[in-house]
């Protein structure tokens, strides 16, 4: 196994996409100049901070100017642009995919950094990913949340990218940098072609009835 430190780039890219949705995502809820500064860097830092608590490590979001800086000049983008932003709803919704294979990959590389075990690595690549749209919808009351909700793959995706990661870093020799691109990509898609074909994930499937069907068949169900 060989693992590299997820490059700046490569975070405060996905910092930047999280907080421009973040903002846009204020802006049309009608929240004010605050409200929507604390949506962006919700947006773009949530996750990340999410991840860095259940670590037990100082915030990088607090350590480093770099990402606090990079969230408020997106958030000011999102703030006084957000029309134009809104309309590039194609561009966002990539933005917003690439957002989430970077916060996944991201998430689960430190928690291989840090010698956790696979599952809890993929564990915190969801939540790297997801976490900060989920403190976003939890803040404005949208219940339940975005990320949980029946609907084009979101939390799915960033599952099956975490695993992707996790599984090829542990099990095999291929370069790290190359592994993170794989994953990105497959988070990327899942959630473009989700959205782009109207997929619908899952609920629960109660297997009850045909469980009661079978016994009855066969004479071992008693009232």
């Amino acid at each position: 196994m060989s693992l590299i430190s997820p490059p700046l780039w490569m975070e405060l890219t996905a910092i930047v996409a999280g907080a421009l949705a973040g903002a846009v995502f204020g802006a049309s809820r009608g929240l004010d100049a605050v409200g929507i500064g604390a949506m962006a860097v919700v947006g773009g830092l949530g996750g990340g901070v999410l991840r860095d608590v259940l670590l037990g490590t100082v915030p990088l979001a607090l350590a480093n100017p770099a990402y606090l800086f990079t969230v408020i000049i997106a958030g000011l983008v999102g703030m006084f642009f957000g029309s134009l932003v809104d309309r590039l709803s194609v561009l966002v919704a990539v933005v917003d995919a690439i957002a989430l294979g970077l916060f996944t990959t991201v998430g689960a590389s430190r928690a291989l950094l840090l010698d956790l075990p696979p599952v809890s690595a993929v564990m915190l690549g969801v939540v790297t990913g997801i976490g900060g749209g989920l403190l976003r919808d939890v803040l404005v009351g949208d219940s339940p949340p975005k990320a949980f909700r029946r609907g084009a793959p979101y939390a799915t995706a960033a599952l099956a990218g975490a695993s992707l990661y996790t599984v090829l870093v542990v099990l095999t020799d291929i370069p790290d940098n190359l592994v993170a691109v794989a994953s990105i990509l497959l988070v990327c898609a899942i959630r473009g072609v989700g959205v782009w074909r109207g997929w619908v994930t899952p609920g629960p499937i109660d297997l009850t009835p045909r469980e009661i069907r079978r016994q009855r068949s066969s004479g071992d169900f008693h009232e």
